[in-house]
């Protein structure tokens, strides 16, 4: 069953939030706040794919809480509908130079108050369409570099906070170019989605994340993990890697191996992850000094980054 879009209803009347939960409950997932700051929290949390805000509301009013949520990185593209009994033209342009997407006056009609929603929702849907396939490779159907970006700077700032421990692997087709040249470029396309499809399913946790990193290799970042998750997962990689065999046109078998590169530590900084990703990467360098078919971990002597 596909999942329901989800709304946060953001009004401090009790009626009114009943009447918008009538109208909207059968088709959505819904989630209430009765006041603007607890929205702002709830937006962080939830992440939801609409926001309807009332403007009049004690404290921080909807114009304020919109503001805010503009300036978060966490929710400013989640869109903003206002619900308000100021139907005065200047309101109107007010919310909407705020960055808001729409703004329904009180008394609201139900079928207007749906096909907004509904409008929102089917921009938002299609946005965020448009958004997956931007961050997935479409040779292998893996996420692409620019969304493990996106992910492990969010991940390295949640392990600064929580003093956990991350890791981070780098796992690269060993004489990749030779295996194009003997074989021909349809089944080099093979082995990397081959490969791609064996680290991923060398990951249990959900948490974890394979994308692709560059033209022949994988980065697969870690979570919550200590040195010998690491160690196990790159282990698993690189045995899976050796025993599996990809078909030819011809129905003949061809393997690769792979070289793996890793890196785990506790952040010590919220800067300085390039500098352990550049961990990663000389442990990759390394490995591939050392021979095809290899591991090498590199875990700093002081807390990663520092």
């Amino acid at each position: 069953m596909e999942a329901k879009n989800r709304i946060l209803l953001v009004e401090d009347s009790k009626i009114s939030i009943m009447h918008l939960m009538q109208i909207l409950k059968d088709d959505y997932d819904l989630v209430v706040a009765n006041n603007g700051t607890t929205a702002i929290e709830m937006a962080k949390e939830y992440k939801p794919d609409l926001i309807l805000l009332d403007i009049i509301m004690p404290e921080l009013d909807g114009y304020e809480t919109l503001e805010l949520l503009k300036v978060n990185t966490k929710t400013r593209d989640i869109p903003v509908v206002f619900i308000s009994s100021l139907d005065e033209e200047s309101d109107e342009e007010r919310g909407l130079s705020l960055g808001a997407a729409d703004y329904i006056t009180k008394p609201f009609s139900p079928v207007i108050v749906k096909l907004r929603v509904l409008m929102q929702m089917r921009i938002s849907n299609q946005l965020k369409a448009i958004q997956r396939l931007s961050m997935m490779d479409p040779l292998i159907n893996i996420p692409n570099r620019k969304f493990f970006d996106r992910r492990m700077n969010e991940e390295w700032e949640r392990a600064y906070r929580n003093s956990t421990s991350i890791g981070l692997m780098l796992v690269e087709i060993d004489k990749f170019k030779e295996y194009n040249d003997l074989h021909g470029y349809k089944q080099g396309d093979a082995a990397l989605v081959s490969t791609a499809n064996l680290v991923t399913g060398c990951l249990n946790r959900p948490g974890d994340l394979a994308a692709r990193w560059s033209g022949k290799s994988f980065a697969v970042l870690m979570p919550e993990t200590d040195m010998s998750g690491v160690e196990n997962v790159s282990e698993r990689v690189r045995k899976a890697a050796e025993k599996n065999a990809i078909c030819n046109p011809a129905g003949e078998e061809t393997f690769v191996t792979v070289n793996i590169g890793a890196c785990v530590g506790q952040p010590a900084s919220k800067n300085a992850l390039d500098k352990f990703t550049s961990y990663a990467d000389a442990a990759l360098r390394q490995a591939k000094k050392n021979g095809r078919n290899r591991i090498v971990i590199y875990q700093p002597t002081e807390e990663s980054g520092e």
